[in-house]
């Protein structure tokens, strides 16, 4: 009878200190479910939309790469080169479809629009990559794109010996870009970024492969 005292003793502050720990655990739960409804709630799509800026003036925003190294800047289209179609392996022929710069070289064969940016238009242009951001910067943001990359435009930055110093292609289709180096970028991609982009190239006289239409039977025609 002495044994079994203490035994059902222990025994039932085992109990209590399991119980006792429930409502913590419970609490932290709640915590954890109003944290991810707060962070739902703070996540709204306005925040994400475009704003202009007076953060860098003419001056800063010429004297960054690649305008501070640029003589002369292009906005071009061309048709999108489908996949597996590279550059390499095409010795034989010339490509019909794509962006290409060899050693570089700009392949002006393959654009159907080429338009040599004024010095208004490039002003214009680094407004819209240094001087846009988001319309609500402290809080949280969408950034929405495609899985796809099938990119029909670019800006394409040229020595004074018309020697390619830089490119970046967009692709309108799938809200996608890519530079063909990692130093510089297309800024903040707030939700109109690429509709202002498109807006931009058909303002400087570049349309295919803008938004508005679908290229893809375009695309395939010789």
């Amino acid at each position: 009878m002495k044994k079994t005292i203490p035994f059902i003793v222990l025994l039932c502050l085992c109990y209590s200190a399991l119980f006792a720990q429930v409502p913590k655990s419970t609490k932290k739960k709640v915590a954890r479910a109003k944290s991810i409804t707060n962070w739902e709630k703070d996540l709204k799509e306005e925040n994400s939309d475009c704003a202009f800026y007076n953060k860098y003036t003419n001056e800063q925003r010429l004297a960054k790469y690649p305008f501070s190294k640029a003589a002369k800047v292009l906005a071009v289209s061309y048709k999108y080169r489908g996949f597996g179609q590279e550059p390499e392996g095409k010795q034989d022929e010339s490509p019909r479809r794509g962006l290409y710069v060899n050693n570089g070289v700009l392949d002006t064969t393959t654009l159907i629009e080429i338009k040599q940016l004024s010095k208004k238009q490039i002003n214009e242009l680094t407004k819209l990559i240094f001087n846009t951001d988001y319309k609500k910067k402290d809080e949280m943001h969408f950034e929405s794109f495609g899985k796809c990359f099938e990119p029909r435009n670019a800006f394409i930055f040229l020595s004074a010996n018309d020697k390619v110093l830089d490119y970046i292609e967009i692709c309108f289709t799938c809200s996608q870009n890519q530079p063909s180096s990692n130093k510089f970028y297309i800024g903040v991609l707030c939700t109109q970024k690429y509709q202002l982009f498109s807006d931009y190239f058909k303002n400087v006289g570049v349309v295919y492969g803008t938004l508005g239409k679908e290229y893809h039977e375009e695309d395939i025609k010789e």
